[in-house]
Order: structure tokens, then C-alpha cells, then sequence
């Protein structure tokens, strides 16, 4: 089982992460870029170096023509070139030295490292490149390697050839490395625990909102009320999750006044054949009766509960409705046909109240929906207005397309639904006061409208003793595979 976190903590310890892992790759940055500048700043001494040097070289032999003496002076005069060019505490490590062109050593300022021999290969290489950089090693005079960045540079004059070697011991380019390396990872744990600290009060801070908020919801543990003004957050955050748990009570709320009002009309509905079933079957054992008497009261009690049975699966089938639990199964079909077989179901009902029949439909309209849902639909609208129209009069059932929308109208001559009942004919176990003369429970609009909505459409209806009533029912020409959700 996973445990428990706060959001302060989780939040903390990820932006730490994130902070670490950003300032380990600057710091990683920081330090291979210090390194390049360094290595390139000791390029460029070298090469300074080198270039003073056979500046210094070419003068001399300018000036004078090469003898014996010359060269012993020449020889002087590069240690006395050498000793002044590095004789500043600034360039400590730093190895110059002046050789003949066959490799032999002239002059060097580091008596403490052993010379160089250089091979012919190494010469006749140096002699083509005339430049070589290579980081390499020197022995001192202990017998230990030296490593050194050595720049070689062959320099050609009017007299003679040299070479020139200017090197940097490694040391002196690690030292700066190595120091900054050890200043960032003495930093970095301090920052992170500076940063975690602030990021930990700024979070604190944030989530202030929400601390409001659970401390609203506390005090309001129990009721069913809207107990939040959005207005009282700043974040943006937590006005939003006010508004949704607003939304969430209030729907609670007409859910649990919608169960309520089933419960009362269930009860009210089973009270009336409960109260019948019981008083026949209390007057039917005062005494003996005849079997044609207990044959009227089995009926008549047998009637009740076909009509409480009634009530009972209507109600089931209602809840599966708002639960989303009916299976939705759209497939295409012609509408012409769907509503022929309809009529032809209807017909002997119609027959036996002296209702004419009329369809209205185009043979080659087709939809694409759940046809059994629909025909159930539309068979309760077909019932209550064979029920409710007048002998001798018309009961129409239309289909069209109109703006990619199939709409299906039933239409009678009977009973008018008052202005004022109007929006009520939807509601549960509701009727108009002009139908009680027929049986009914009040479901089956109910119904009507929970199927129609489960194909994404809508249904309404329209009654006035001039045009009669008139249910239309609108449907997207093409449903989708599921039902929609139900608000």
C-alpha cells in the first residue's frame, strides 16, 4: 500500500530533484568551459612566447653574420631571451628552451627537468608542420613524468635553423580547474538546501487556497448546500475546484431530492392497489362467499398487482437509464419500415378506439440509431395518443430529414395538455389532469425521454384545442457508437 505524502513535500523534493539535476549540468557546463578558456589562454601564452622568441632569433642573425663567435653569443644571448621572458611569479611552470635544428639544446630556464631528445622522425615531422601541439611528458631530475602542454616551432633565419619549445607544466592549468571544481560542489549542497527551503515556503504559500478549501469542506461535512464562494480564492486553481465541487453538491443535491420524490410518489402509487388488495381481501374473510365472488376478488387483486408490477419495472427501468446501464446498439435502418411495423402493432388498439392511422414518411429515409429503443419510444407515444384522441379522429406518425436531422412527429385529436402543465409532461409519475380518465402511471414519457436522449436528440411537445398534440421527437441522422452521458 502506497503511503501517504503531502503535496508540500512531494513537490519539494521534485523541483529539488529538477533543481539538482539542472545546476549538476551548469555546473558540468561552467566547468568545461573554464577548462577550453584555460587551455586556450595557454595556447596563446605559448605562442606569444614563441613568437617574441623568433622575433629575437631573426634580429640577431640580421644583424650579424654567422662565425663561431656569433654562435657562442648567440647562444647567450637566447638564456639571457629566456631568463628575461619568464622570470615574472606569473609563469611559474612555464619551460622554454631554444634548440639547434639537429635537436641539440641551446638554452633552457628549467635546469630541474632532463633535456629532450628529439627523434629524427619527430624533426623531419616538425620541419614539414613547422607547428606541433601535443601534450606530453618531461622527466625531472628525480626520474618523474612531468606532464606539459609543449607547442614546437620551427623557425628558419638567413644563418641558421632553430627550434623553439615553449610547454606549461599541466599542474598550472589544473590548479584553477581543480579549485573552481571544489568551490561549485561545496556550493551546490547549499543552494539545494536553500533552494528546498524556499521552494518549501513558496508551496506553503500556494497551497494556502487549498488548505481554505479542505477546512470548508470539514465544517460542511453532512449538509448539502453550496458552501463555497469562488470569489474567496486567489488561485486560479482553487477557484476552479470550488466551482466543480459546487457543481458536484448541486447535483448530489437534485439527485438526492429526485430519489426522494421517487421514493414519495412509489409509496403514494403502492398505497392505492395496497389499500384495494387488502380491504377486498379483509371483506372476502368476514364471511363465506360464493366462487364467483372470490373469483372477482382474485381479479381484481390480480389487476392490482399486474399494475404495482407495472409501476416496479418501469421504475428499474428508469434507474438503469440513469445509471447508463442499457446496452446502446446503433445500426442503420430504413425509417419507413421501422414505422410501418409500428402501425401494424398499433393497429388493433386503434381499431378498438375508432382511431384512423396515417403515416407520413419517405421510403428511402434511413438513420443510423438503436431501432429497438427507438420503437419503444415511440410505441409509448403512439399508445397515449390512441388513448387520449377522439373517436373518428386521426392519429399521424411523421418522419423527415431536415438540416441532417431526423425529426419523427405523432400527432392526435384528443384530450389538450393545459399551457401550464407543459413542462412538466416529462417528469416522473406527473399527469395531466385531462388524461385521468385513462389508467396510467405517469413513466412512460419518462421514458420516452430518456431513450430519445440516450441517441443525443431531444423531445417536446406542443397541445392546443385549435392544432391538437403534437410530440416531436429530433434525432441526429447519424448516431454515435455510444450513448450520451446524462446530466
Amino acid at each position: 500500500m502506497a503511503k501517504n505524502r503531502s503535496i508540500r513535500f512531494t513537490l519539494t523534493w521534485q523541483l529539488t530533484l529538477v533543481l539538482l539535476i539542472v545546476m549538476t549540468v551548469f555546473s558540468g557546463f561552467v566547468i568545461n568551459r573554464f577548462q577550453g578558456v584555460l587551455y586556450l589562454d595557454t595556447d596563446n601564452l605559448l605562442r606569444a612566447k614563441t613568437q617574441g622568441l623568433e622575433d629575437s632569433i631573426n634580429v640577431y642573425w640580421l644583424f650579424y653574420k654567422r662565425t663561431v663567435e656569433t654562435e657562442q653569443n648567440f647562444t647567450q644571448a637566447a638564456k639571457d631571451w629566456i631568463n628575461s621572458s619568464t622570470n615574472s611569479n606569473l609563469l611559474v611552470g612555464l619551460i622554454v628552451r631554444v634548440y639547434k635544428a639537429d635537436g641539440t639544446l641551446i638554452a633552457t630556464n628549467r635546469k630541474d627537468l632532463e633535456e629532450v631528445r628529439i627523434s629524427k622522425e619527430f624533426l623531419t615531422q616538425l620541419q614539414k608542420d613547422r607547428t606541433i601541439i601535443q601534450n606530453t611528458t618531461i622527466q625531472n631530475f628525480v626520474g618523474f613524468d612531468v606532464w606539459v602542454e609543449s607547442l614546437m616551432s620551427y623557425v628558419s633565419t638567413r644563418r641558421q635553423d632553430y627550434i623553439i619549445q615553449t610547454a606549461l607544466e599541466n599542474r598550472k592549468i589544473e590548479e584553477p580547474l581543480s579549485a573552481l571544481t571544489t568551490v561549485i560542489w561545496i556550493l551546490l549542497p547549499l543552494f539545494l538546501v536553500a533552494g528546498a527551503l524556499l521552494e518549501f515556503g513558496l508551496i506553503k504559500r500556494s497551497l494556502r487556497g487549498v488548505g481554505r478549501f479542505m477546512e470548508g469542506l470539514r465544517d460542511t461535512a453532512g449538509t448539502l448546500r453550496e458552501p463555497f464562494d469562488p470569489n474567496e480564492f486567489h488561485e486560479t486553481e482553487t477557484r476552479d475546484l470550488s466551482l466543480a465541487f459546487n457543481a458536484l453538491m448541486t447535483r448530489i443535491e437534485v439527485n438526492f431530492d429526485q430519489q426522494r420524490r421517487v421514493f414519495e410518489d412509489l409509496s403514494h402509487q403502492m398505497k392505492t392497489p395496497l389499500a384495494v388488495m387488502r380491504g377486498e381481501l379483509e371483506v372476502s374473510l368476514k364471511k363465506s362467499r360464493t366462487t364467483k365472488d372470490y373469483q372477482y376478488i382474485l381479479a381484481s387483486s390480480l389487476e392490482e398487482v399486474e399494475r404495482m408490477a407495472s409501476i416496479v419495472e418501469n421504475l428499474l427501468k428508469l434507474a438503469r437509464f440513469d445509471a447508463q446501464e442499457m446496452h446502446f446498439e446503433p445500426a442503420r435502418f430504413g425509417l419507413h419500415d421501422c414505422l410501418k411495423t409500428l402501425l401494424d402493432q398499433v393497429e388493433k388498439l386503434a381499431d378498438s378506439r375508432h382511431v384512423v392511422l396515417d403515416l407520413s414518411c419517405p421510403a428511402d429515409l434511413e438513420l443510423t440509431a438503436d431501432r429497438f429503443k427507438l420503437e419503444q419510444a415511440l410505441l409509448n407515444l403512439l399508445d397515449n395518443a390512441i388513448k387520449y384522441a377522439l373517436p373518428q379522429t386521426l392519429v399521424t406518425l411523421t418522419g423527415q430529414c431536415d438540416d441532417n436531422q431526423i425529426v419523427l412527429r405523432v400527432h392526435d385529436r384528443g384530450s389538450v395538455i393545459p399551457k401550464e402543465e407543459l413542462p412538466q409532461v416529462f417528469d416522473r409519475f406527473w399527469r395531466s389532469r385531462s388524461t385521468m380518465r385513462e389508467k396510467g402511471y405517469g413513466l412512460g414519457l419518462s421514458i420516452v425521454k430518456a431513450l430519445v436522449e440516450m441517441h443525443s436528440g431531444s423531445v417536446g411537445v406542443t397541445s392546443t384545442e385549435e392544432s391538437g398534440t403534437e410530440f416531436v421527437i429530433r434525432l441526429p441522422q447519424e448516431t454515435a457508437a455510444e450513448p450520451a452521458a446524462r446530466g
